[in-house]
């Protein structure tokens, strides 16, 4: 499966980090005071992110043709969401042999981070066929790889304009809003992603949490958080574990925090994260009668203390 880009791996982490490292250090916006208070409101013209919306009507589903087409739009990005998709629209079964070549091309480029190979390729395959969603989300990958933000979120817009049922152009639109800490279009584009596939996607469901923890609604993003890492059965998104830790210490659930750390460093003990992980952790675990190292998570993993 695709992962979150190391840009969001990152920001997420740091956030997290932060409250525990230089509380008066600017996170990835506005962080939830621990204290008791009232849950901040979304605003109304939000559509609900927890709620999975049903405005967006498949146009086509061919089961056969379907499996096919995403196998071939995988390319480690997030365009590999569209595994769990249960239909394939018109226009993406219409691609033609030319221009999904140069995409094959393309993507091997992208895994080998060939960036200005991968454009090249994507570029020609848009040539051949310019109604090509997939393309358009890769090139918007490639294009932030090379720090060309706005032609990127210009390119992931675009196949969502192709496409309106194309799962993979909310997830990397997503990816912008987090980046620029937009809590109300994450809001917007995860219940969109969510509408078109609201209980096989991870990545949907990361960022409802991401949305649901920064608008204060605790619960809710617990709820999304926890969705998402059980159908991470593979772990390719151990993040999941640090944006829970972030819901429970925003919750004031100090045991909850220290299992979703504990959790962290057991699937990701070598990343670049671990050490600040293992140092939180162990501020935590001094004040045992807190924090029993033995607790059962399912036992503590609830928002409130």
């Amino acid at each position: 499966m695709f992962k979150l880009s190391a840009r969001t791996a990152c920001v997420l982490a740091l956030s997290l980090l932060a409250v525990h490292a230089a509380p008066a250090q600017k996170t990835r916006g506005p962080m939830p005071n621990p204290a008791p208070q009232a849950p901040t409101s979304i605003p109304d013209s939000v559509p609900d992110p927890f709620i999975a919306i049903s405005t967006l009507e498949a146009s086509a589903a061919v089961s056969g043709d379907a499996g096919r087409i995403v196998d071939s739009e995988a390319c480690d990005s997030w365009t590999e969401s569209g595994v769990h998709s249960p239909t394939v629209s018109a226009t993406r079964l219409a691609v033609p042999g030319r221009a999904s070549s140069e995409y094959q091309r393309a993507c091997g480029a992208f895994k080998s981070k060939k960036l200005l190979e991968a454009e090249k390729h994507l570029r020609k395959a848009i040539d051949f066929y310019p109604d090509y969603p997939s393309a358009w989300v890769v090139l918007g990958q490639v294009l932030e790889s090379e720090e060309k933000n706005q032609q990127a979120k210009a390119a992931c817009a675009r196949a969502e304009d192709l496409d309106p049922e194309y799962v993979a152009s909310y997830l990397c639109l997503a990816e912008f809003a987090a980046n620029d800490s937009d809590w109300t279009d994450l809001a917007k584009l995860s219940a969109q992603a969510l509408a078109l596939d609201p209980i096989g996607n991870p990545y949907a469901l990361y960022y409802a949490a991401d949305a649901g923890l920064h608008f204060n609604q605790l619960t809710q993003a617990e709820m999304h958080a926890q969705s998402a890492v059980k159908l991470d059965e593979w772990h390719h998104l151990p993040e999941l574990h640090l944006l829970l830790a972030q819901i429970y210490q925003a919750a004031g659930n100090v045991v909850g925090e220290a299992v979703q750390l504990r959790e962290f460093l057991k699937i990701a003990a070598n990343s670049k994260d671990a050490p600040r992980a293992r140092t939180i952790l162990a501020q935590l675990e001094a004040s045992p009668a807190k924090v029993p190292s033995g607790k059962d998570p399912a036992a503590t993993d609830h928002p409130s203390k």
